[in-house]
């Protein structure tokens, strides 16, 4: 399929989510890459962007100690949300600066690849604002709420991929397939 490991790792990040790539050094400067260079910042940013969501996954879950009030709960949310974003924003950046890979279906790829880093960025966004309207008044009204809003990101972050699988590019398949940073 082509563009598996992207899409792969955008359904671990939605799933790291709710359990709670660009160098431009190299030449992707917005322009025609390769190719091999499109498939390295594409998987180095998509890539980054999940350790990140990891990395903030486990702060929350240490920080969420037995006892905690739902005020400190919400806040504890509102902080991996802030930071999910900020690494979200930088995923968004980044795969707009990788170019256009010179290769069959190419520009359709970037389009696609940009599109779901859009789109995880304005659910992202839509999240953050939602996290403050949880309720606060009682221990079990937060617990509640907070598990529905989670499983409302999971669902929405699932459907970001959809659509990956259809670009068609025997070439960058086979840079995916090849390129160290997409076999994370």
């Amino acid at each position: 399929m082509p563009l598996r490991p992207i899409a792969l790792s955008l359904l671990a990040a939605a799933a790291l989510l709710v359990t709670a790539c660009g160098d431009d050094d190299d030449g992707g400067d917005g322009g025609t890459v390769s190719a091999s260079q499109y498939a390295t910042d594409i998987c180095t940013a998509f890539g980054d962007w999940r350790d990140t969501i990891e990395q903030q996954r486990d702060d929350l879950q240490a920080g969420l100690e037995p006892g905690i009030s739902p005020e400190e709960g919400r806040d504890a949310l509102e902080g991996f949300l802030g930071n999910v974003l900020d690494a979200t924003d930088d995923l968004v950046a980044n795969v707009e600066d990788a170019g256009t890979p010179d290769a069959e279906n190419g520009e359709e790829a970037a389009e696609v690849l940009q599109k779901i880093a859009d789109e995880a960025q304005s659910r992202l966004r839509d999240a953050e604002a939602e996290v403050a309207d949880l309720p606060t008044d009682s221990p079990e009204a937060f617990g509640t709420a907070a598990s529905e809003f989670g499983a409302n990101v999971q669902e929405a972050l699932s459907t970001v991929g959809e659509g990956i699988s259809d670009v068609d590019s025997p070439e960058l398949e086979e840079a995916f397939e090849e390129e160290e940073a997409c076999q994370a």
